[in-house]
């Protein structure tokens, strides 16, 4: 299918992404503006503007826009390939959204993937600002509790990792921005009234799984041959760098699997996918 079409048809599908029932214009992909006012919408209908990232939506709007469009394509795409191309990948999803407390006693847990992925996509490209700044943020590495969402070895990466480009990790801050804002404001919509959306607190290991997975989405493995590999090795970044070696079966190895972390392998390739031109979105 052209990929005109498959924009079509999913944007033109509400019931598959509306999670919110609300009002929400169809964007076309590559109209900038059209994005902008899609994600500003989505967050709001979230009731998760309290967020440092909301702000930071104006700043790709303003610096850089053709993120918006990426950020809205990878939203959709998910969607599509989720719902309507492969029963797979849906499978393995919620097969791991089962694990989370917060969905146990879910009777559909397959509807609940929508709100998974627009807080993995919607918010995982807002910490540009962090990074175009001059010196960058200089954060403590913190997430609270653990996550299955990521591979055990990213809890001693992401601090090198940071550290090694300069404080300058648009997926590291945009995961930890989301994770220290996100769990105040369900604290503080647990306790509204006039909040009609779920606020419990269970839904904080939602928010941790989401958190490393947009912490880890920009975090790069490279081979033994690459030129990073010295630079790597003298940052404490070993376990990112891959063997060039072929096994027998004729692949070199790889550090996580789509059968172990589906949720984060799916996201990793969607997000490598960019809208493309005008006349074909």
């Amino acid at each position: 299918m052209e990929i005109k079409k498959l924009y079509a048809n999913i944007i033109n599908n509400k019931d598959l992404w509306n999670y919110y029932n609300k009002r929400v214009k169809k964007p076309k992909i590559i109209n900038t503006s059209d994005c902008y006012k899609f994600i500003k919408s989505f967050i709001k209908y979230s009731q998760k503007t309290q967020s440092i990232l909301f702000d930071n939506v104006d700043y790709l709007n303003n610096n850089k826009p053709s993120r918006l469009s990426h950020i809205v394509s990878a939203f959709f795409l998910g969607i599509w390939f989720f719902w309507e191309e492969n029963d797979f990948i849906k499978k393995a999803i919620t097969k791991e959204l089962e694990k989370l407390k917060c969905f146990q006693e879910e009777n559909d847990i397959e509807k609940q993937f929508t709100y998974v992925w627009f807080m993995v996509t919607l918010f995982h490209d807002l910490g540009y600002k962090s990074e175009d700044n001059e010196k960058g943020e200089d954060l403590p590495i913190h997430i609270v509790g653990k996550s299955n969402s990521v591979p055990a070895f990213y809890n001693k990466i992401y601090e090198p990792y940071h550290k090694y480009r300069n404080n300058k990790e648009h997926g590291i801050y945009a995961g930890l921005i989301f994770d220290e804002s996100i769990c105040r404001i369900r604290e503080f919509q647990e306790n509204n009234k006039k909040s009609k959306l779920d606020w419990r607190k269970s839904l904080e290991e939602l928010y941790h799984y989401v958190a490393w997975i947009i912490m880890a989405h920009n975090i790069w493995l490279i081979r033994d041959n690459d030129k990073c590999v010295e630079k790597y090795k003298e940052n404490g970044l070993e376990q990112l760098i891959l063997s060039s070696q072929l096994g027998k079966n004729g692949q070199s190895e790889y550090k996580f699997k789509f059968s172990e972390y589906p949720l984060l392998t799916f996201f990793c390739i969607i997000d490598t996918i960019e809208p493309e031109d005008k006349e074909k979105c």
